[in-house]
């Protein structure tokens, strides 16, 4: 995550991580926190670029009613604006954030909003503070303002110390992320008390965690839960949908997900760990592919500026996601009441050596850098109200795969051209669609991102 400068298989019946953890994250989600007003309401927002809006630079109300909409109708309670700079550093920030918060005001429907300084923001707290504190879209908390922020204070932890605070002076509830002494690295028991004592003057802590395989995000969480909530501290945690950066970047690295796999794992992590909310990390970072926003095609488009590309869209991970958060709002697993599946795959190979044999005017040809394979497979999240059967086509190729009622995730290997899946139960055709996208041979411009589709619009 860097500051944003403003410019005009196989499958198993039950799925691994749902198995070995179900049982633990409903009785979990039960549990009363001792917090009082919004902290005894789970609550779920996305961390949106104030610098990149989905409709443009020239963005107006209408065009953030519309990305709000999108937000509330999948469960979304508001937006962490993250912001790189404020009034005197870069005048469009502070512009549209008023332009946004005037958006949700006639939007309604306790759609909140608050400011995540990042960058040169972080020097306009008290600006930040009074231009925000008194808008009806403000998030409050016990008759506070929510301020957030990313990296407070860079690597000068008593620079953060101090911006803490000065938000408290201001009357501000600040729920901050910074960087612990181990940085991006998995946090452990020991961070984790780190980080909490660091905290003694907020209310709380943002773990941004973008940045990591699911698994390790998911042990994060889960000891920075335990840690903040001995500490009496609000707990933020992250759910994160791919990330990549861009090849044009100095940020070009991967951590891959299985589809949708990866980021269940980390809902469920939030469910367990009984968290208090969660910041979906991002609505719209067009460059690091954590987007989960609606693209305006349910195929590719392009967003905001040429320099991202054909983006993919990921509006599969947003919507497989509702499960997930009506679970964590409402402490019980949902009862699935239509049958649904979400398919993820890439649009180029990704095998060994599949790279080698494009030049350079199959765009990105050069896998980012991962720290796990990146896979070649076509992953499908099922959501069934009872058993059914599932066919994935690919040319001549066909897989099969019985599947139990409840969630399932299926892995069959990618090859070239279009796949087609089939739902069936008992004979009769549920659910036949194609994807929207092939899967090409020598054109890498999907530059190792990910396409979502699902059988039927949500």
């Amino acid at each position: 995550m860097k500051r944003r400068t403003l410019v005009l298989g196989g499958v198993s019946s039950v799925p691994a991580w749902l198995a070995a953890q179900i049982s633990v994250a409903s009785a979990a989600s039960k549990v009363s926190t001792q917090a009082e007003d919004l902290r005894d309401t789970k609550r779920v927002f996305a961390h949106y670029m104030v610098a990149w809006p989905r409709s443009g630079p020239n963005a107006g109300v209408d065009n953030y009613i519309a990305e709000f909409r999108d937000a509330h109708q999948r469960g979304i309670d508001g937006f962490a604006l993250n912001c790189g700079g404020w009034h005197r550093s870069e005048p469009l920030y502070r512009q549209r954030v008023l332009t946004m918060y005037r958006a949700a005001e006639q939007f309604g429907n306790g759609f909140k909003l608050f400011v995540s300084a990042d960058g040169k923001a972080q020097d306009e707290l008290e600006d930040i503070v009074q231009t925000t504190a008194n808008l009806p879209a403000q998030l409050m908390v016990d008759g506070k303002p929510v301020i957030s922020a990313y990296g407070l204070g860079g690597d000068d932890s008593e620079r953060g110390e101090a911006l803490i605070k000065q938000a408290e002076s201001l009357g501000a509830y600040i729920v901050p992320h910074f960087m612990p002494s181990t940085k991006e690295a998995e946090i452990g028991d020991a961070t984790a008390k780190e980080i909490a004592w660091r905290c003694h003057s907020a209310q709380g802590y943002f773990y941004f965690g973008a940045a990591g395989a699911p698994d390790s995000l998911a042990r994060s969480i889960a000891h920075l839960a335990t840690a903040l909530k001995a500490a009496g501290k609000l707990f933020m945690a992250p759910v994160t949908p791919y990330y990549r950066g861009l090849a044009s970047g100095t940020n070009y690295r991967a951590f891959e997900t299985n589809g949708f796999s990866g980021m269940a794992t980390e809902w469920i992590a939030t469910i367990r760990s009984n968290v208090d909310w969660v910041q979906i990390v991002t609505w719209n970072d067009w460059a690091e592919s954590t987007y989960v926003a609606p693209i305006g095609s349910n195929a590719s488009a392009r967003v905001y500026a040429p320099r991202f590309g054909l983006l993919p869209s990921h509006t599969g991970y947003l919507d497989a996601s509702r499960y997930f958060i009506e679970w964590f709002k409402r402490g019980t697993a949902p009862t699935i009441t239509q049958d649904k599946f979400y398919y993820f795959y890439r649009l180029h190979p990704v095998g060994i050596g599949a790279a080698a044999a494009v030049g350079s005017t199959g765009g990105a040809a050069i896998a980012p850098r991962s720290s796990t394979p990146l896979t070649a497979l076509v992953h499908v999240t099922t959501f069934l109200t009872e058993p059914a059967t599932l066919e994935i086509l690919q040319g001549n190729t066909r897989a099969v795969r019985e599947l139990p009622g409840g969630v399932s995730e299926v892995a069959v290997p990618a090859l070239p051209g279009t796949p087609r899946f089939l739902l069936t139960r008992n004979g009769k055709t549920i659910a036949d669609k194609s994807g929207e996208e092939p899967i090409r041979t020598n054109d890498f411009t999907g530059a190792f991102n990910y396409f979502s589709g699902q059988s039927a619009p949500d």
